[in-house]
């Protein structure tokens, strides 16, 4: 209620000198006058009118400058999107160098891969052949066997002949 009954004030207060510049400065109905009631009325509109340009300026001046220079949680952020993308750059070149690497390892596996195998293959003939050797020899020390234990017992007969010849001699 205070401010439509302030409101009342401040248009009778500005109302006012018209009116009486309307009544004391001319007689009343003449061009003088009217023109005299009107500057009066438009000089009244004057001070709200600037005001309000004067805040529409400001505020314009504020979002002016808003929208020309970025606030600094974008230029932070721009920044921050910048280092990743270079981050990335980086980490797409490792990666591509660690798969050509893999690539590499992966071949020389397969070649080393083979050439075990093919050692294998190698070693596992080679036993064959000494076993098949061995047991050859084996065979041959059996039929050998019987030729030592013939020879053993000549030489035992040698030295029972040779002890029964000492002992008759002496």
């Amino acid at each position: 209620m205070s401010k439509v009954v302030g409101g009342f004030v401040a248009a009778g207060l500005a109302v006012g000198p018209l009116v009486l510049a309307y009544a004391v400065g001319a007689p009343p109905g003449t061009v003088l006058a009217v023109g005299a009631a009107g500057f009066f009325l438009l000089s009244t509109a004057f001070r709200p009118v600037g005001a309000c340009f004067g805040q529409l300026r400001r505020r314009l001046g504020l979002l002016l400058r808003e929208v020309t220079y970025p606030r600094d949680d974008v230029v932070a952020l721009r920044e921050r999107v910048a280092a990743l993308e270079g981050g990335a750059t980086v980490l797409d070149g490792k990666a591509e160098e660690r798969y050509r690497a893999l690539a590499e390892l992966r071949r020389t596996v397969d070649a080393v891969g083979l050439s075990a195998h093919g050692r294998a293959d190698a070693t596992d003939r080679r036993i064959a052949a000494l076993a098949r050797e061995f047991e050859a020899t084996v065979n041959r020390l059996t039929d050998n066997e019987q030729i030592i234990t013939g020879l053993k017992a000549f030489l035992r007969l040698l030295r029972s002949a040779e002890g029964t010849t000492g002992a008759a001699a002496p």
